[in-house]
């Protein structure tokens, strides 16, 4: 982006606008012809930018000025900064290079800009992925007095159930409308896939008793009437604009597809308690000043339910890497049961696969001792339990998506029998089905589960019972467990943020 002053020179930003609107000072006192500056921003938007492009061509001061007043400059600094602070952002990083910052914290960057920008359409693709949970409530209030048009792409249910009004379905190759949230649209959708079978069935009735008379003209007369049944309903739907014009023609009722996954963890063998227990423990990294937890005394048991909620950069991570025994304490001891076996899904665990190799070979490797005929079809029968497809089962791991290696992943942990689970971040790459058949499978193991994750509704189903929960808050470099439910840390999470964002 290029204005023009009377000197040459150039003009980075690196820090969310404080330059720019020095320089913006500068213009109103002086009549100089605008020359080569550059200026360059993430929160800088493309209206603004347009705007701008226009005042250039005619290199007028005035109506530089003019515009930058219609756009809103005066509060623009303001309004920049209250969407950074929602998204996580301190005051010391919002003056921070954006370089500096790793690809998770310019992924926020990134969202900030969206909205910063206020467009006529917004289009969000998995926006809470890298979002800690109180960035996710915020995203979720301010997403709500949205007054123009969003479309979004989640696999968090209580995100879409707070933002969204409609819901666009994608079902075998074709779009399909539902009216309402996400609760309301599997509402829908159920519906529709029994009517959907229930015309399958009756449609097969009737084929098969036409082929057992054995007369020809009664069977093409039931395929006759189904098309027309298929037809009656298209030309309903085309009616309420609903149907695309390149509609292919009607056709018999078919079965209903749906899409289903299984996950399941094996039951573990009983441990004398405690299985694992960090005792006044403290931790900081040797090059980070600004970093340190502190009389950490926690402790994990067979059963036993954890959510570690905080934010992004307080240390939850590294809680669980001294729990699994990554990290060794600065000071404190951690006792761990002698036969404790650890089942660790990192959010960046994926990236440690040994990406030549096949999902197939890379189990066998891990783990060889796999019972029956044919060891290579036992781990295979585990990976498709998993949702991972046969024919992905021997393609190299490198051309695999994220949401396939996170399943090879989950397939190991399974193999490797574990007494405790530690979780971060486990729905990043997963779709819905596959996050209820996680959760459905942490309800079932009996071991301990220690989970960390900004899927508001896989915590409420982990933490469900409230006698073996705990909810651990990771701030200021302490762990201090919540003294309550996790729907009352949420509920007083939501009411922050309501005066925050009414501010």
């Amino acid at each position: 982006m290029y204005f023009w002053l009377n000197k040459k020179w150039w003009v980075m930003i690196d820090q969310p606008f404080k330059q720019l609107f020095q320089l913006m000072r500068s213009w109103s006192s002086s009549e100089k012809k605008l020359r080569l500056c550059r200026i360059h921003h993430p929160l800088l938007g493309l209206r603004m930018k347009i705007m701008i492009m226009g005042m250039i061509q005619e290199r007028s001061l005035l109506n530089c000025m003019r515009g930058l007043q219609i756009l809103g400059s005066d509060a623009a600094e303001a309004q920049a900064s209250k969407i950074l602070a929602g998204l996580g952002f301190t005051k010391e990083m919002q003056v921070r290079a954006t370089r500096s910052f790793s690809g998770g914290w310019r992924m926020r960057i990134s969202l900030a800009r969206a909205l910063f920008v206020q467009p006529t359409l917004l289009l969000l693709d998995e926006p809470t992925n890298h979002l800690d949970l109180r960035a996710v409530l915020w995203l979720e209030e301010y997403l709500c007095r949205w007054k123009k048009t969003l479309v979004v792409v989640s696999h968090d249910r209580d995100f879409l159930n707070s933002v969204c009004s409609e819901i666009i379905h994608l079902h075998d190759l074709k779009l399909q409308l539902y009216r309402g949230n996400f609760d309301e649209f599997e509402s829908g959708y159920e519906q529709r896939r029994k009517e959907m079978n229930k015309q399958f069935e009756n449609h097969e009735k009737q084929v098969k008793a036409a082929k057992r008379s054995g007369n020809r003209v009664q069977q093409e007369k039931v395929k006759d009437r189904a098309k027309a049944a298929a037809a009656k309903d298209a030309s309903k739907s085309k009616a309420k604009g609903r149907v695309d014009e390149d509609e292919p023609l009607a056709e018999a009722p078919k079965k209903w597809r749906d899409y289903s996954v299984e996950f399941h963890f094996p039951e573990p063998t009983e441990l004398t308690p405690p299985l694992m227990q960090l005792i006044e423990v403290s931790f900081s990294y040797p090059n980070r000043e600004d970093f340190r937890l502190s009389n950490v005394d926690v402790g994990i048991d067979m059963g036993t339910r954890v959510a570690i909620v905080g934010p992004n950069g307080a240390g939850k991570s590294t809680l669980l890497n001294l729990l699994a025994g990554d990290l060794v304490p600065s000071e404190g001891e951690v006792r761990r049961s002698q036969k404790l076996r650890i089942g660790r899904y990192s959010q960046h665990f994926v990236d440690l696969l040994t990406l030549e190799e096949t999902p197939v070979q890379y189990l066998l490797r891990l783990h060889p001792d796999q019972e029956g005929l044919s060891k290579q079809e036992a781990v295979r029968a585990k990976l498709g339990k998993f949702g991972l497809p046969s024919h992905n089962h021997l393609t190299p791991i490198a051309k695999l998506s994220g949401g396939q290696k996170s399943r090879v992943v989950f397939t190991s942990i399974s193999m490797s029998k574990p007494h405790i689970l530690l979780l971060d971040e486990p729905t990043n790459h997963l779709d819905m089905q596959s996050i209820d058949a996680l959760a459905d499978a942490l309800d079932e193991f009996t071991g301990g589960v220690v989970l960390v994750s900004h899927d508001s509704r896989l915590i409420s189903r982990v933490c469900e019972d409230e006698e073996r929960s705990e909810i651990w808050v990771v701030e200021n470099g302490t762990v201090k467990t919540f003294p309550g439910t996790f729907e009352e840390y949420k509920e007083e999470l939501q009411r922050e943020i309501k005066s925050e964002v009414d501010d």
